[in-house]
């Protein structure tokens, strides 16, 4: 070791330095303290207790396992989800229910709205007239004198009796046109009501036709997204029904039953960054010192908003996302491929496919289970 005070070399065991006396006691308290971390650092996976006695292939082995059925899990999930929305867009694609018409309506009695336009017109119009009448009664006695056997202007020189004159006769035109009005509406406005009303039938029933064929058509696509919805929805609970088995094992943590956590011990242990879960040099521990330090995103909302970030430094945790993707991709254009007539046939058959493969590796996982849970009570 080297000395602080000259610089000198001197034997790991000293005390002092040859050199200069100084005292090395420091020096050797930091050299054994170095040396455990390193004892520490360079030990081998122990096959705990804890991890079932299981070696790092082991252990790998498992973990993958795990990554597996949480892809699964995480791509059935948004599968189901866009079927759902799947559902929704051709409901609003296929049926848009036309508005029906109004009703025309039809009323025994008619506006008198044009009997009482003629009898204001007649108050307004005939005063009018008198009034030229009179101004220019010199060059019009001649004519009304053939007309009347009274002389009309003077007739009409007193205001209050011109007035009285001219409410009656709008009174009695009103009534009259009225009446007019009353007999053409209840036979000519009868009529044009009644062919209003073949035209109001003819058009709803068409209106009624093409949102029943809307329906008939949504129909048929909704019970092939709905048969592809419950097949995924069963293959979903037999995976979940699988992974409550592979946890029970109690291999992992509770707290790092998830996707992300999972892939990143992975990618510690194939890049020999750690040889077990526990420890100092442990997945966990660097796991969680990773967290703190915000290296890598341990939500997975995050992830998935951040995916193209995690690329470099959570490599695992992206590949199987891709996966999950891939999933889900696959369930959405399998379905669409379904409710195309041409295509449905082979399309029903990759849907069987893809649940068949879910079905036979939840199969595997649980022989696989099955085995650990034997060494562990063994």
């Amino acid at each position: 070791m080297y000395c602080d005070e000259c610089g000198f070399k001197n034997k790991e065991t000293a005390k002092f330095c040859k050199k200069c006396g100084a005292s090395l006691a420091e020096e050797q308290e930091q050299l054994i303290e170095k040396e455990s971390i390193e004892k520490v650092l360079e030990e081998d996976f122990d096959s705990s207790q804890d991890e079932m006695k299981l070696n790092k292939k082991q252990l790998l082995e498992y973990l993958n396992m795990g990554k597996e059925l949480e892809i699964n899990k995480l791509g059935l999930e948004n599968g189901i989800k866009d079927l759902e929305n799947l559902d929704k867009k051709k409901y609003n694609d296929i049926v848009k229910p036309l508005k029906k018409n109004e009703k025309p309506i039809f009323s025994a009695f008619p506006s008198i709205s044009i009997a009482l336009v003629i009898g204001i017109v007649v108050l307004l119009a005939i005063p009018t007239f008198i009034i030229v009448m009179v101004n220019y009664r010199k060059y019009y006695d001649s004519l009304f004198s053939k007309w009347f056997a009274w002389d009309f202007p003077e007739l009409f020189a007193s205001v209050p009796i011109t007035l009285v004159i001219l409410l009656i006769l709008a009174v009695v035109l009103v009534i009259v046109f009225a009446i007019v009005e009353f007999i053409l509406h209840n036979t000519i406005g009868r009529k044009k009501y009644s062919n209003k009303m073949k035209e109001y039938k003819k058009e709803n029933e068409q209106i009624d036709k093409t949102n029943a064929n809307q329906l008939i058509l949504y129909n048929e696509n909704k019970t092939i997204i709905d048969n592809r919805i419950s097949n995924a929805k069963q293959d979903l609970k037999d995976v979940e029904k699988t992974m409550s088995k592979y946890y029970d094992l109690d291999v992992i943590y509770p707290k790092y039953r998830n996707l992300v956590a999972i892939t990143t011990f992975i990618e510690y242990l194939e890049s020999g960054r750690c040889k077990s879960l526990y420890g100092y040099t442990g997945c966990y521990n660097v796991y969680e010192q990773e967290l703190r330090q915000n290296t890598i995103i341990g939500k997975l909302d995050q992830v998935l908003i951040q995916l193209d970030q995690i690329k470099k430094v959570q490599f695992a945790t992206y590949l199987a996302i891709q996966q999950s993707n891939a999933i889900q991709s696959a369930m959405l254009n399998t379905c669409n491929e379904m409710l195309d007539e041409t295509r449905r046939e082979n399309a029903m058959l990759e849907a069987k496919e893809q649940d068949t493969k879910i079905i036979k590796r939840n199969s595997e996982i649980m022989t696989t289970i099955s085995e650990l849970n034997y060494i562990k009570h063994n």
